[in-house]
Formats: structure tokens, C-alpha cells, sequence
């Protein structure tokens, strides 16, 4: 009778990923796009939307490119950062004014977040 035996694998997957740069920039659009707070309801949530980008994505930054001394970081958890921020179609341009000249300024929004009208 055969013995039972462990064997380990280890398995590649292939991750879409951007150099820390290109975040940076990213960061840096997003500071300049940040919206002025005024007294209407749906410009304060732009706002705020705007702001919550703008932070996630610096702790994105500060944990891949500064803690793990990485250079590069992956799509999926950049378009994560829009996609929980961003609702509805007229909110887009937050998307598209920073990802401008990038890397990313053919990644289409619409294929990591469900939009409303």
C-alpha cells in the first residue's frame, strides 16, 4: 500500500498593475481636482466623494509603495478606491479629470463599478 505524501505547489497568477508612480500622480490630480464644500446638498456629497478618494488613495500608496517597499501596485485595488466612492454616471469626471495623461486613462470606470443615472 502506497503512503500518503504532501506535496506543496505554488501558483503564479498574473496581476494588471501600475508603477507607484503613476498612483502618485494619480494623488497629485486628485489634490488639485478637490472640490471647493458649498452649502448645496449634492455638492457637498461630490465633495465629500471627492475627498474619500483622495484619502484612500494616499493610504493605498503609503501601505504599497512605502511599507513593503514596492514599486508597483495592482489595478484591481486602484479601481477599488473609485468604485466604492463613485455612484452615479455625472460622477464620473472625478475618475476621469485625475487618471488624465496616466496609465490608467483607458481603463474604463464602468468595468469595476455599477453605475446609476
Amino acid at each position: 500500500m502506497q503512503q500518503l505524501k504532501t506535496i506543496t505547489k505554488t501558483t503564479t497568477t498574473k496581476t494588471k498593475s501600475v508603477h507607484v508612480n503613476t498612483l502618485y500622480t494619480i494623488i497629485e490630480n486628485c489634490f488639485n481636482n478637490l472640490q471647493v464644500l458649498e452649502s448645496d446638498c449634492t455638492a457637498a456629497n461630490y465633495f465629500c466623494a471627492s475627498a474619500n478618494i483622495f484619502a484612500q488613495l494616499q493610504v493605498l500608496y503609503a501601505n504599497t509603495a512605502s511599507c513593503n517597499n514596492n514599486n508597483y501596485v495592482s489595478l484591481e485595488s486602484i479601481m477599488q478606491v473609485f468604485a466604492n466612492n463613485i455612484t452615479y454616471y455625472d460622477e464620473s469626471n472625478m475618475y476621469t479629470s485625475v487618471v488624465e495623461n496616466t496609465a490608467l486613462q483607458k481603463v474604463k470606470l464602468e468595468n469595476y463599478a455599477c453605475l446609476s443615472n
